[in-house]
């Protein structure tokens, strides 16, 4: 998996496949007040793509969920649904934060059995005003979705943004609301596919301030901005904005603990108790190492590391000679940071402090393990599809040298 995608995008757990069916759910009855149609739940989660469609043909827009969404909004989130064999495979959480508070995503993500990824989502405190301009920056917005967050996407998505984005940031007051927003979404995007330049958290920056001024700043807004500052390395302004807007709801960010390191060495942010960060050099240049490819959203990595750690001689050799590694943008997620290193102390994660630092990576997908010797890759595993993958990481470790092949050191049946 990549990490819940560049973007937001998260892995769902499969759910069997039934008959599909709906129902109308009646709300309480009441008197003197006027009710929304109520809405229409299937009686089991949508599985495919027929049943989406069967569900959206049979239901009056009125008494659907996705109604709560901007039509640009609903034709994304619906656009990248993933389905697989045994129901939804994984969504972007993008237009639910930014289009609806967390009831209304809370009665979206039912539909497909998915509600409890509500409860975390930086939504909307209230609903979006009803009225707004129509905003003319969809359409370039969906071309810069269209061109990330793959890597070979990145110079599309910086051309789409020059385009399109960057001469409407020099006229941002005369935008409306939706276009501010969406400018803001496209700067969040091309800092965190560019992060070494700074002008797109400037323009973040210049978008926020625009959304307070006109009263319409939420928490989606502030949240994008946050994690931008902190990803930049900004914990001083990421700790000042959450004191100024508490609907943020986050908890302070780490103090990071900086070390002179050479420019072109790789290095990392490591956890050592408290909310702190301490920056020390990565060296790649071992006779034999691992280094894994691991993120605190994935739960490949989590199964894989519990796989490896209920296996004595993985466990044992992971624990002296690999590291495991999040992705820049995982410095975000510092609390779930600590809290894998709690469930997995022999195999405690990491964050780069540059994805650049590690030059043999093209494609963050995780959990991805790279077998080195004296810093050149020697074999790759991707992915954990289960247990069975320990046989991979053996022969991994078998053509770096430190597995030895004799009956002593296999591993017991």
């Amino acid at each position: 998996m990549t990490r819940q995608s560049f973007f937001g995008f998260a892995l769902a757990c499969a759910w069997a496949w039934t008959p599909f069916a709906w129902a109308a759910q009646p709300l309480p009855p009441a008197t003197a007040v006027t009710l929304a149609p109520p809405l229409r739940w299937p009686d089991m989660p949508i599985a495919s793509r027929v049943e989406l469609d069967a569900y959206r043909h049979d239901t009056p827009p009125a008494a659907s969920p996705l109604s709560a969404f901007s039509p640009a909004g609903q034709r994304r989130f619906l656009a990248g649904l993933v389905f697989g064999q045994r129901g939804l495979g994984g969504f972007s959480f993008d237009d639910l934060t930014y289009d609806l508070t967390r009831e209304q995503a809370w009665n979206v993500l039912r539909l497909f059995g998915a509600e409890r990824y509500a409860a975390g989502l930086a939504t909307r405190t209230r609903p979006r005003p009803a009225g707004a301009r129509v905003a003319t920056l969809d359409v370039a917005y969906d071309e810069l979705v269209g061109a990330s967050p793959e890597a070979s996407g990145k110079p599309a998505a910086v051309a789409v943004y020059a385009r399109a984005f960057a001469p409407a940031q020099a006229r941002l007051r005369t935008l409306g609301d939706r276009d501010v927003e969406l400018l803001l979404r496209a700067a969040d995007r091309l800092a965190r596919i560019d992060p070494t330049q700074t002008r797109y958290l400037l323009d973040m920056q210049r978008d926020v301030a625009e959304l307070e001024r006109r009263g319409r700043l939420d928490r989606p807004h502030v949240d994008a901005l946050y994690d931008a500052l902190l990803a930049a390395h900004r914990p001083d302004q990421a700790r000042a904005l959450l004191a100024a807007h508490p609907i943020l709801d986050r908890q302070p960010p780490p103090t990071l603990h900086d070390a002179p390191i050479a420019s072109d060495s790789a290095s990392l942010w490591v956890a050592r108790g408290g909310r702190d960060l301490w920056r020390q050099p990565f060296h790649l240049d071992a006779d034999a190492q691992v280094v894994v490819l691991g993120s605190t959203g994935c739960h490949f990595s989590e199964a894989a590391a519990r796989s490896i750690g209920a296996d004595p001689l993985l466990r044992e050799l992971f624990s002296k000679h690999a590291q495991w590694v999040a992705p820049a943008h995982d410095i975000v997620a510092f609390d779930a940071l600590v809290a894998w290193n709690r469930a997995h102390p022999a195999q405690p994660l990491v964050v780069l402090h540059e994805d650049a630092g590690l030059p043999f990576v093209s494609r963050f997908a995780t959990p991805t393990f790279y077998f080195l010797r004296q810093g050149r890759v020697v074999d790759t595993v991707v992915g954990w599809p289960g247990d069975a993958q320990r046989a991979a990481l053996r022969a991994g470790l078998q053509k770096i040298g430190l597995l030895d092949t004799t009956p002593a050191f296999r591993e017991s049946p």
